[in-house]
């Protein structure tokens, strides 16, 4: 099932949310943790968006009242507690969350989100910042997209790829040059993929992949969780991470200080919330 069929799905039966007040009763709703904010300051700003009308929400099984979101810090940890009945939905991009049905009979469609883009970039140390690599990330990156480099990589590895996710993506290794060690969660799959052998593979991996043979540099991959980014950034056990954000008005959410960030290099508007059937 393609995304395109998915959101034809979802728009032919939405009804829109009355509001996102929270309250115990409230539908939980997993999502990956932010890391420069609580989940009550979360919730605040969802239910702040809602109300200035710049998120919209949707469910497939009539109106809802009520809404909570809860943060956990790995896709595995978000579907334990949906399995367990922890959370009534969690909630991925479209692209992520057709993965899931994909390849996951148990789980179906229950709502859409709609807000403000959420942007996926490298995240950089800003205390111990190379502004050189930042600065050849970016311009690559721009290449990129200016030669349609970029639009080929989405079109395969976001828009086309069903469950095949390429096995493995070879990297050009090179003599007497710097390694650069880049941090991946597989936390997104396709978009971040980590497969069960542990090998790195989907969309970043192909950009990064990408941006090594430009820029002639030997790229090391490290697997963390995805709520350990910024500290992996912070030790030194990362020079790069793989790195998304949205913005609610004039907040960047999941941004903590002593991260900056490249360009933007993929962006998503829509979350699907999945639940069990």
């Amino acid at each position: 099932m393609h995304t395109k069929k998915i959101l034809l799905l979802v728009m032919s039966v939405v009804m829109v949310w009355s509001s996102c007040a929270f309250a115990d009763d409230a539908v939980k709703v997993g999502v990956l943790s932010k890391l420069n904010m609580t989940p009550e300051e979360f919730n605040a700003l969802v239910a702040d968006a809602v109300d200035a009308g710049k998120t919209k929400m949707f469910s497939l099984a009539g109106p809802k009242s009520k809404v909570e979101f809860v943060f956990y810090d790995s896709l595995v940890t978000l579907q334990m507690a949906l399995n367990k009945g922890e959370v009534d939905e969690i909630a991925l991009p479209v692209s992520v969350a057709e993965y899931m049905l994909n390849t996951n009979s148990d789980y179906e469609i229950a709502s859409i989100t709609r807000s403000e883009p959420t942007y996926l970039s490298f995240g950089f140390n800003k205390k111990s910042e190379d502004p050189e690599l930042r600065n050849q990330f970016n311009e690559a990156l721009l290449s990129m997209k200016a030669d349609g480099t970029l639009a080929i990589i989405i079109s395969k590895l976001i828009i086309e790829p069903g469950i095949d996710i390429p096995d493995t993506i070879n990297f050009i290794k090179y003599n007497n040059t710097d390694t650069v060690k880049v941090a991946i969660t597989g936390d997104l799959p396709p978009i971040d993929y980590v497969a069960p052998d542990g090998k790195a593979s989907g969309f970043n991996v192909a950009v990064l992949a990408e941006i090594s043979r430009r820029l002639h540099i030997n790229v090391e991959l490290v697997n963390i969780d995805a709520g350990a980014r910024a500290a992996a950034l912070a030790s030194g056990r990362a020079d790069v991470v793989f790195w998304f954000q949205s913005k609610k008005g004039d907040l960047r959410a999941d941004v903590p200080e002593g991260v900056v960030l490249s360009e933007s290099y993929f962006s998503w508007n829509e979350i699907l919330h999945i639940k069990k059937k």
